[in-house]
Order: C-alpha cells, then structure tokens, then sequence
C-alpha cells in the first residue's frame, strides 16, 4: 500500500483552535488519567483507559504500507515510512490515531494524558502527530523506539499533552515523556519500577520513595485514584508479585492489578497485552468477561483490506473471526462523536476534524 495524497496541511487560523485545546487540555485536572505497567517475570503489559467515553475500534493495522505523517503546521516537514509490523490497536479518535497498542514483533506502545508535556519545536527532523502507530509500524524493540528520536519528532501541534509507556518481548520498559521540548527517556536503571500514571516519571518515582517498602515510611493509599496513589499502588503489586506462589493466573493477576488503581466508572477500558503468546486481554465498563485477540491468527499483509471491530461488540472470548472490513463512515462517525463529546476537544472546528477522519483513506494498495 502507499499512500495516494501528499501529506494534510492546514491553513493558520485552523492552528489557533488546536493550540487552544492543547492549552485547554494541559490546565483541566480531569483529563489526567489512565494507568499502564509491565509485569516483570511473565512479559505481561497492562493498561486502564480513564476516560469520558468508552466508544471504539480495534483495528488491525497493515505491514508494507507507505505511509505520510499527518502535519498541522505548514511550516513542518512531514514523515514518511513504510510499516514494517502489523498491529492491533485501541482508536478512539480515529484509524491511525492510536490510544495504544501491539504490533507482531511484542512491542507494546500506550499514550497517557500528562501535563507537563511540551513537544519539540520544528527543527531539522520531519514531524508527525501519530507517534504510537509510527512506532507500532516500525520498532521491535524499545531500544529502537528510543533511537527514532535522531529520526522524527512529536509535533508541538499534537492536540493532546501526552507521554508514552512502552515495553518489549525481551522485558525491556519505557517511560518516553517530551519536557521542555525534549524526549526524557527512563529504562533500564532509571526505570526501577516498569510503569507509569499521569505524572513525570521523576515525580512518581520520588514520591515513592516516600512510600513504607520503598524506602520510606508513608502508608500506601489504596483507595485513592490521585495518579501518584495509583502509581505506589500498582508498584507495590508488581513488586510482591510472585507467580510461582500465587493462586492465580498471571493474567487474573494483571487485570487485578488493573483493578486495584481503576477509577470506579471513569475506568473504560481494561487491557493485558500477553507479548510473549501475542495476545490481547481485554475487558470494559459495558462488559467485564474477558475477550481476546490472537495476533498470530491475524492477516497483516497489505493485499488484504483493513479489518476493525467495535471495542463494545457483544462477542467475547477469541475476537479474531468477527472482524470485518474497514468502513471509512464508521471511522468518520467515530471521529466526530469523540471529539465533540470529548469536553476538552468539543470545540475544534468541522475542517479540522473531518482531516482527521479524512486521512486513513490516503492508503491504498500499490
């Protein structure tokens, strides 16, 4: 596949509207949410979505696709590549807007809201918006998500302040957080304790330490859904995880763990990424039995259409053999709906959005 059209660019007074919402976003408490982790030991990631709305896809994202970077900036250079992985990802906002996902090679990509975040300015490197699915698309490892920083860059016109967890088949962790216009990166040793909230992760880590059984005496709020709570609660269980004691399975353990930072209906969505076998587990606030989806069973090559199924769809257990074919009106509706609903995004304009929706739809098969 490659894509048909050169890369979407938008007129000045559309970037007044999105640099507001950036603003908008960054100063609103209840947009900071969301909880992501890797168990050590079992090659088990996990994820909660909190967020207003629980609407979405799953998609299965091709390999061998050309792919331009979608600009808001005119100034900007744009990226281009061609996917190297097939992926499954979580969109709320759109096919190739990803809240999360796995690609084939274990690698594991989730955004969480964060206030500190200021993007690069443009510079030499080509920008794009979409940097979970590019990293999705061409990285096996974290070491080679890390290293694409000498290549691209986030946009500074990316309507959401985020930072990203990432982690890989070879037990490898990340926090990627871009403060002051500059990609911090924690792993190895710097990253102690393989997970992250809504807080930098030198934030989380120092109020940690404060913590009894991390080196200081503080009791642990377990029923607190303040982010730094959430990030001593999740530590303590990955660290007192022992599988061969416990009764129960890694992945009940995971999706428990999951539950014990969940805040209360605010928690959407659920999810434990299985990187050895290539599975996803997930769960909703609509349905709580567990469904999967099997990446091995999944056809990634570009010859075959994109293929989606509704988050919310009234099927559980093994997903794989309900997808269907990628509908552009389905992902057009998707986009509106959650970015009107969305109470920080509600007022972007009708132009701007439909590009959104728009721009899956410049991939086509070579």
């Amino acid at each position: 596949m490659k894509m048909r059209d050169g890369p979407q660019r938008f007129p000045d007074r559309l970037l007044a509207g999105v640099i507001s919402v950036i603003a908008v976003l960054g100063a609103a408490p209840g947009a900071r949410a969301c909880t992501a982790f890797l168990q050590d030991g079992v090659l088990l990631a996990g994820k909660n979505l909190d967020w207003p709305l629980d609407q979405g896809l799953l998609i299965v994202n091709k390999k061998g696709v050309s792919k331009r970077a979608m600009v808001l900036d005119p100034r900007e250079r744009t990226a281009e590549w061609v996917s190297k992985y097939g992926s499954v990802t979580f969109n709320q906002y759109g096919r190739e807007m990803p809240m999360g996902g796995m690609n084939e090679a274990g690698l594991v990509v989730e955004s969480l809201m964060l206030f500190n975040t200021r993007n690069p300015p443009p510079d030499e490197r080509p920008g794009l918006i979409a940097w979970a699915q590019y990293q999705l698309d061409n990285s096996r490892t974290v070491a080679e998500v890390v290293a694409t920083d000498a290549k691209i860059r986030i946009s500074p016109t990316m309507p959401m302040p985020l930072h990203f967890f990432v982690c890989d088949r070879e037990g490898q962790a990340a926090v990627v957080e871009f403060i002051d216009g500059k990609l911090v990166c924690h792993t190895g040793g710097q990253l102690p304790h393989k997970l992250i909230t809504n807080n930098t992760c030198d934030e989380s880590l120092a109020y940690l330490s404060q913590h009894d059984g991390f080196g200081g005496s503080k009791p642990i709020q377990r029923d607190s859904q303040d982010s730094l709570d959430r990030f001593v609660v999740a530590a303590e269980r990955i660290k007192t995880y022992r599988p061969q004691d416990s009764k129960q399975s890694p992945i009940q353990y995971a999706f428990d763990t999951l539950a014990a930072v969940r805040q209360g209906d605010a928690t959407k969505w659920s999810i434990v990424y299985d990187l050895q076998k290539l599975e996803i587990h997930y769960r909703t606030v609509r349905c709580t039995d567990t469904r999967t989806v099997q990446l091995a069973g999944l056809d990634f090559s570009p010859q075959t259409p994109v293929r989606t199924l509704s988050i919310n769809t009234p099927h559980t257990g093994t997903l794989n053999s309900y997808f269907v074919e990628y509908d552009s009106d389905l992902n057009k509706w998707l986009v509106f709906y959650c970015i009107r609903h969305t109470p920080q995004t509600k007022d972007l304009p009708d132009e701007l959005i439909d590009a959104f929706a728009r721009y899956p739809e410049a991939a086509v098969a070579k």
